[in-house]
């Protein structure tokens, strides 16, 4: 190709055209896209060489000038229109003989087929063939979708040239600037720049797994990119999730590494660990008094340049910690430096940690200081579950963060803040607008003890079932952003006193409420580890999203049941397990991995713990196989049922909703339903197979069809045929949430549940389970409805909360109850 012959490349946006000629002046460049070395912008190049005669030696690193693969286009159009967890998890649907499931771009090819954005050539993808510049411009026209006329105007010579990586990744980006409208790349597509140290790739590291590379800021993927040559350099890349979208430029030759674990050291060597990573680099002179510290290295080439260590430490129990700043107490507020950096040597190796890691209410190790900021952090020893952390919700469960906060007691109280203390008598209140103006990032919080320590403490400013409820332990008042949050803190066993009359009645008795104790201090032990409300000071919430807590105050039958069970959780092979319940059982549990798809990979079924498995909640004799449909209708259907759970209404009900009505809630559901998960909603294509395609609405609803059911009877798929769409549903909520029982048509009457103690209930929000039959209502021969017939209410997994109570009138206790719906597990002391 002449190299002296220039590209135009315009866009049309209406009746405006934007040239991108040689010099491209006329277009404005966002600050995401990118640059060359020398600043200038990618395609302000005055060759734009083929690069076909390039050898097989100069693919060591990303040479801008190469031509960019098919593969490697697929793998950035996937990435912009996807997240890289569901590319992952999409149904396989490719059938190219060139492209196989170990290939690392068979994911991204597999997605911009099905897309529509790439096709391949009969049964041919040709993955690593070199894209020409009229290919580009046919993909950038599927990609603008008609919002933009994308021509280049290019000789027949240069059409048939190979587009180079260079003008590929700035031409693309540019258009997808303009698609993005006024919002950044990382607002409309999660495009972000990101700047780097290399540390480590496969090459030099066997702590990596193939197409991973150790970074100071942690693990990316790199599949398709050669990377190794940029070990040891500070590079700029485009990122997406965590997978590198497109290299752009290198920074630095000789890049300093900030806030670096110092992991061991010799004479003549040092290594780090960083990002996830070890590496060990030459050294000129003795470190090995720095072993264990942070410190600042420079490094070019595998040798260590210079070191510089951080030096003032600070320690104390965390109590909050959040995006910007960690607050440690007697200490408050410390601003979290940019390129603050996690580390933990409580184990047998050292580990990156991020912030949910620095567990609230814990002292945990060492904080280092460079510039009066959080540079680093080095837990050294693991957390103990002895007091628990909860942050309270507004009335009604509303949020975390509370405009108002007033508090009184039945006893004198103590109002701390920093060293200042107040009491105040019995029946005073405090208001937090008492002491506002006091409030700073030195002392950012209030604390309120009753004097005698053992007392409780009345929020005024919260209601619970019409209650204003009242706390043991301390209260902690923390200033946020937008308000307050309220922390209450008190130990684990005395947080279980008021969580088990929250989730389960305590008229179910003494030997009941051990079970659910033992359940709740269990999932208790591995909530406090995950410790997801850090922001707000707190190691749990009061709501579901963990257990409810002090909705319904303790019981005499409460500290009974946790002082007998002190302590006891639930392990399977050593592990305290997080133990899974539910409302009532229709006469079987359903294995877990029958009810919930893979948390990683989104596939369904998934894997079942051999603790989580069905089991039969009743005595007397089998139904048979209940994945048979003529089982499961004599079992859902029959009322005469020794079920642990036959006293509760919800044991066995049924509900009748015509076409229309069902048509209404299915339509009213299926688009969130879908982006919420689009693996476990298929659309039924022309050629009869169903397929993940997004879908909002399947017309009037014509036919349901159970396909499979699991073990317990449970409904795992069901296929839904409308009059515009024809959709498979995967997974029990999914079910359950098309088909609510609830009146989406104006004017019409509350859709009725009647239940197996003669009540009912109107427009319930979810189908009370999956554990159901259908039988087809007809009028003059023709389909107007279905009656569903069904027991239970839950997903079904784990334990029965009411076939505890059944268990307990027949003379089990609490372990035995345990072991019957967690089979294989133990219960022991876990702390």
């Amino acid at each position: 190709m002449n190299t002296s012959e220039k590209i135009k490349v315009f866009v049309t946006l209406t009746a405006m055209v934007i040239f991108l000629s040689g010099c491209l002046n006329t277009m404005a460049v966002q600050e995401e896209i990118p640059k060359a070395t020398d600043g200038t912008n990618l395609l302000d190049q005055k060759n734009h060489e083929t690069a076909s005669d390039k050898t097989e030696t100069d693919l060591y690193k990303v040479d801008t000038s190469i031509p960019v693969s098919r593969a490697l286009a697929a793998k950035m159009i996937a990435l912009t229109y996807n997240d890289y967890a569901d590319i992952k998890t999409m149904d396989r649907e490719i059938q190219y003989e060139d492209v196989t499931p170990s290939d690392w771009y068979d994911i991204y090819v597999n997605a911009v087929t099905v897309q529509g954005f790439m096709n391949g050539s009969g049964k041919m993808f040709n993955p690593l063939e070199p894209l020409t510049y009229a290919n580009a411009q046919t993909l950038l026209e599927r990609i603008a979708k008609g919002k933009f006329k994308v021509k280049m105007n290019l000789s027949k010579e240069l059409q048939k040239s190979y587009i180079t990586y260079n003008d590929w990744v700035n031409i693309y980006m540019r258009l997808l600037s303009k698609l993005s409208g006024e919002k950044s790349l990382e607002e409309a597509y999660g495009i972000r720049e990101r700047e780097f140290v290399l540390v480590a790739t496969p090459a030099n590291s066997t702590e990596l797994d193939a197409w991973e590379m150790g970074t100071d800021k942690g693990i990316y993927g790199f599949a398709g990119l050669p990377m190794d040559a940029y070990i040891d350099k500070q590079i700029r890349v485009l990122i997406k999730d965590n997978e590198v979208f497109a290299f752009l430029r290198v920074e630095d030759e000789k890049p300093v590494i900030t806030n670096t674990y110092i992991a061991d050291t010799s004479k003549d060597e040092i290594t780090i660990f960083v990002g996830g990573v070890h590496r060990t680099y030459k050294t000129f002179k003795d470190y090995s008094g720095e072993k264990g510290k942070i410190g600042d290295i420079q490094v070019q080439g595998g040798t260590l340049l210079d070191l510089q260590t951080c030096e003032e430490t600070v320690m104390g129990r965390i109590l909050l910690v959040d995006s910007k700043k960690i607050e440690l107490e007697g200490i408050g507020n410390i601003e979290l430096s940019n390129d603050y950096k996690l580390y933990s040597i409580a184990g047998e190796k050292p580990q990156w940690c991020s912030l949910s890691n620095l567990t609230i209410g814990e002292d945990l190790g060492r904080f280092i200081l460079k510039n009066n900021k959080i540079c680093a952090a080095i837990i050294e020893k693991k957390p103990v579950p002895n007091k628990i952390r909860v942050a309270l919700h507004k009335t009604g469960f509303t949020g975390l963060v509370h405009q108002e906060v007033s508090v009184t007691s039945d006893e004198s109280f103590i109002v701390k803040i920093g060293d200042e203390e107040q009491i105040y008598k019995s029946g005073e209140s405090f208001n937090i607008k008492q002491v506002a103006e006091k409030l700073s990032d030195k002392t950012p919080r209030v604390n309120i003890r009753t004097q005698s320590g053992n007392g409780k403490l009345k929020i005024l400013s919260i209601q619970r079932n019409g209650q204003h409820p009242k706390y043991r332990g301390t209260l902690d008042i923390v200033k946020l952003d937008q308000g307050y949050s309220i922390v209450n803190e008190l130990p684990v066993e005395e947080y279980l006193y008021a969580v088990i009359p929250s989730e389960m009645p305590t008229s179910h008795g003494l030997e009941a409420a051990k079970v659910q104790a033992v359940t709740a201090r269990s999932y208790a032990y591995v909530q406090f580890y995950s410790n997801r409300f850090h922001s707000y000071g707190g190691n749990v919430d009061d709501s579901v999203q963990c257990q409810v807590y002090n909705n319904t105050p303790e019981t005499d039958i409460s500290i009974q049941a946790v002082k007998a069970t002190q302590n006891e959780g639930i392990k399977y092979n050593g592990s305290v397990i997080s133990a899974n319940f539910f409302s009532t059982s229709s006469g079987y549990t359903a294995n877990s991995g029958e009810v919930w798809a893979d948390y990683n990979d989104k596939s369904f079924p998934s894997y079942t713990p051999p603790y989580m498995i069905s089991k039969k909640q009743f005595e007397g004799e089998s139904f048979g196989d209940l994945t048979k449909e003529e089982n499961a209708k004599r079992f859902f259907k029959a009322s005469n049922i020794d079920g642990y759970d036959k006293e509760f209404g919800w044991f066995r009900w049924n509900v009748t909703m015509s076409l229309e009505e069902l048509s209404a809630s299915i339509n009213a559901h299926l688009k969130q339903r879908y982006e919420a998960n689009p693996k476990l909603i298929k659309v039924l294509d022309e050629n009869n197979i169903f397929r993940s395609r997004p879908v909002e609405n399947i017309g009037n609803l014509k036919k349901i069809d159970i396909v499979k059911r699991g073990q317990g009877g449970n409904i795992m798929e069901m296929v839904l045929v409308g009059s515009k769409a024809t959709i498979k549903v995967l997974t029990e909520y999914n079910i359950r949430f098309l088909l609510q029982p609830k009146q989406y048509i104006e004017g019409k009457d509350p859709i009725i549940i009647n239940l197996s103690n003669g009540s009912t209930v109107k427009d319930y929000s979810i189908m009370p389970s999956a554990f159901f039959v259908i039988e087809p209502n007809s009028k003059d021969g023709k389909l107007i409805g279905y009656t569903f017939y069904g027991g239970g209410n839950g997903h079904g997994a784990g334990m029965s909360q009411n076939g505890v109570k059944g268990m307990v009138d027949k003379g089990y206790n609490y372990k035995q109850i345990l072991q019957h719906y967690y089979p294989g597990t133990e219960i022991t002391k876990i702390y």
